[in-house]
């Protein structure tokens, strides 16, 4: 992580060495964050919005593609990554954003492209949806020297796992720009619009699309003259999603949206609507409706998992639920597992009122701009990332070296992969 001290080593209780190191200035230590700069998937907006974090407090920060695998065509992630990317793996702090079912293949990239993971002090900041995180992927976060968790919920599936983690959550702060109109989607002027993300190539229960369906029924049956309209944007094509929006081609209240929007795209079309809507049993972290907030949307969504480390009964509209346990293959790890099961009716309930008064969304929508703003914009999360990082630098943390591998062998790391 630091400068060594010529000579000097210990050994810690498992009786390996260890190098010893001098505390330096947080801006003598290389800081590079890795993983997947330029995927339009939820790690790489993940790993962006700590690079955003960062450039707010004009860190001496660096990115590493790891894979390089990621179309590079949308223009604003060259505007966050730009000329921070570097091709060189210097020791120091390592962020990398990765799932622990990556570590294995990511970790011997890393050193294929001509890094030393052990001459460095490495953090994770995984993602995870349920309660408990998988304990096949717990072991491989123990190869890392610490781990950071995007929400409370996450941390305490970590925790569940035997693995301590720092809480820095996520920004959600979007650059401020000129955005599309509701003509270019298709979407009417006059309409109340609730706005839906999901993706039919993930296991869509977990996104429950259903609830937001029968949530469009619910508003049909009490109040079948309001002018509502629901937009899907449904992510995955090849995954069938054309064939999913052909079926709901002939809803008037239904706007599916199936084609691939950049970011430009995606952040016009939550400004375009007036309530982000997320019925899901359960959320890593709640990008969607953090975003919509930070944009000066109503946001409505289930009261469980990561969103409630910013989504209150003040800023926002809150969903009542039950905990109910998941079925075979529902998810990834699912044994042992619960998730939520929003109320559609309470819901409903819930919305009611502001389509009766929209200036009462309105305020809620301000309420939760401030608020999300406040502590998951780009220089909150940014602080908390800073705090962390001069933590391990004033700790003069020690940096494990393993042995050399044999010539001709790549060197093995930490515990081996299953």
């Amino acid at each position: 992580m630091n400068e060594m001290l010529d000579g000097a080593e210990t050994r810690d209780n498992l009786g390996e060495r260890v190098a010893l190191t001098v505390p330096k200035g947080l801006d003598d230590v290389p800081l590079t964050i890795i993983g997947h700069p330029y995927a339009p998937i939820g790690m790489g907006e993940q790993l962006r919005s700590h690079v955003q974090a960062c450039t707010t407090l004009r860190l001496h920060h660096r990115v590493f593609d790891i894979f390089r695998y990621a179309q590079r065509t949308d223009p604003v992630h060259f505007q966050v990554i730009g000329e921070l990317e570097r091709r060189d793996l210097p020791g120091g702090i390592r962020v990398f954003h990765i799932n622990g079912d990556e570590a294995g293949p990511v970790i011997k990239e890393f050193e294929a492209r001509g890094g030393d993971f052990g001459a460095g002090y490495n953090v994770i900041v995984p993602a995870w949806e349920l309660p408990e995180y998988p304990a096949a992927w717990a072991g491989q976060l123990r190869r890392f020297d610490e781990v950071w968790a995007l929400s409370r919920f996450t941390q305490a599936s970590l925790t569940k796992a035997g693995v301590a983690s720092h809480l820095i959550g996520q920004a959600v702060e979007l650059e401020a720009g000129t955005n599309l109109p509701r003509r270019w989607f298709g979407i009417r002027e006059s309409a109340f619009v609730l706005l839906y993300f999901f993706d039919l190539s993930s296991y869509s229960s977990r996104k429950n699309p259903a609830a937001v369906l029968a949530l469009l029924e619910r508003i049909r049956r009490d109040d079948p003259y309001r002018d509502v309209q629901l937009v899907l944007k449904v992510k995955n094509v090849e995954r069938g999603a054309e064939e999913w929006a052909a079926s709901m081609a002939d809803d008037p209240q239904v706007k599916v949206i199936a084609t691939p929007l950049d970011t430009l795209g995606v952040r016009s079309l939550i400004t375009a609507c007036d309530c982000f809507v997320s019925l899901h049993r359960a959320e890593g972290f709640g990008r969607g409706l953090g975003e919509a907030m930070a944009l000066g949307r109503l946001a409505l969504g289930t009261a469980w998992s990561g969103n409630v480390d910013f989504m209150t009964d003040r800023n926002s509209l809150l969903v009542s639920y039950d905990l109910v346990p998941l079925q075979p293959d529902e998810y990834p790890h699912w044994q042992g597992q619960s998730w939520a099961d929003p109320d559609v009716d309470h819901a409903w309930s819930l919305l009611r009122p502001v389509l009766d008064d929209p200036d009462r969304g309105r305020a809620i929508a301000r309420q939760g701009q401030a608020d999300v703003l406040r502590t998951h914009g780009n220089r909150a999360v940014g602080l908390r990332i800073l705090d962390r990082l001069e933590s391990i630098v004033a700790a003069g943390l020690p940096v494990r070296r393993p042995a050399p591998a044999p010539k001709g062998k790549s060197r093995r790391v930490g515990k081996k992969s299953k």
